[in-house]
């Protein structure tokens, strides 16, 4: 296999495992989607700092468009509180609620079980290694 195949086929790899971490993702959460639940965790991680749609859509790697849909949907839920901007007028700030909160905390270990499971043919080193390519691929979208 050559060079263009090889990045053809991790193309298309990492396409079909974006499909069945959905479907794994939906398979787990019951209330809300894999899209929904991504969405909450790395909201969670970013910095204290106020979080706007657009803050949101960069930490993420999507569009202000897409963070909009999901949240209405998640504040819809009670999931996430959408306020005015205390720094910009024309923005708005996305807080998580205490809803979230114990939803995580309720979720966490079947979420991890499940994650565990998934990845439980993947020795330590190959999980390593397959974090290091990750991160790799990620950052030339950076460039």
């Amino acid at each position: 296999m050559g060079r263009i195949e090889k990045e053809e086929y991790i193309i298309g790899s990492i396409s079909l495992l974006a499909n069945r971490f959905a479907q794994f993702g939906d398979s787990i959460h019951e209330d809300i989607t894999f899209k929904q639940w991504f969405l909450l965790l790395m909201i969670s991680k970013m910095d204290d700092e106020e979080k706007s749609l657009n803050s949101i859509a960069d930490f993420v790697g999507t569009t202000r468009q897409n963070v909009k849909k999901i949240v209405s949907q998640l504040e819809d839920k009670k999931f996430v509180r959408v306020k005015p901007s205390r720094k910009d007028a024309r923005a708005v700030r996305v807080e998580l609620t205490a809803k979230t909160q114990k939803y995580f905390d309720k979720n966490y270990k079947i979420t991890a079980k499940k994650t565990d499971e998934l990845f439980s043919k993947i020795d330590d080193d190959k999980l390593d290694d397959l974090v290091m390519d990750l991160t790799k691929l990620i950052e030339c979208f950076e460039d």
